[in-house]
């Protein structure tokens, strides 16, 4: 049997769904420091955001 290797973006999602899961974050500030920060950091989470939603699109669409 075949066993399933996580891969780094796998790991990264797991990471992330961590954090954002935690209701005592506060979002506003976490976008907050985003803005601050490097535009390079940004645009790459905006990439991350608009495939996301893709995928989304995508998944709904089959669901109809």
């Amino acid at each position: 049997m075949r066993r399933h290797i996580t891969t780094n973006e796998e790991k990264a999602v797991k990471k992330l769904t961590d954090i954002l899961a935690d209701l005592r974050l506060n979002l506003e500030l976490v976008g907050y420091h985003l803005a601050i920060s490097s535009d390079l950091m940004y645009n790459r989470l905006q990439v991350i955001f608009e495939t996301a939603t893709e995928e989304k699109e995508k998944q709904n669409g089959n669901n109809i």
